[in-house]
């Protein structure tokens, strides 16, 4: 399950790139040399290219953010395993240090 949600989170990816080389930049380098706007033969195209960056961007995040819950329950998983952690798990419990309740006392002169 979660090498599919991956793999639709990388393909939004990929198609995102795309969306946003194929958009107008200020200096229009990049479509004058491809002409998406030619090609598409949309007279908005600008908005068409903004609209698909918007969805792409949050069904990214959407995904991304709930995967949490569609992968399954953090209960479900044990959480690391090591040989280091097993032992501390099988060691019993260290008594605690005896606390000295007695108040130092001064230390007597020999005067009374």
């Amino acid at each position: 399950m979660i090498f599919a949600l991956v793999a639709v989170i990388a393909i939004l990816a990929v198609f995102l790139i795309l969306v946003v080389l194929a958009q107008d930049s200020k200096s229009g380098a990049l479509s004058s040399n491809f002409g998406a706007s030619q090609v598409m033969g949309v007279k908005r195209t600008t908005d068409l290219l903004e609209k698909l960056t918007w969805g792409l961007m949050i069904g990214i995040m959407v995904l991304a953010m709930s995967s949490k819950f569609i992968t399954g329950n953090a209960a479900d998983v044990e959480g690391p395993n090591s040989i280091n952690v097993e032992k501390a798990k099988s060691k019993p419990a260290a008594p605690a240090p005896s606390q000295n309740l007695n108040p130092i006392s001064a230390p007597d002169t020999g005067k009374k």
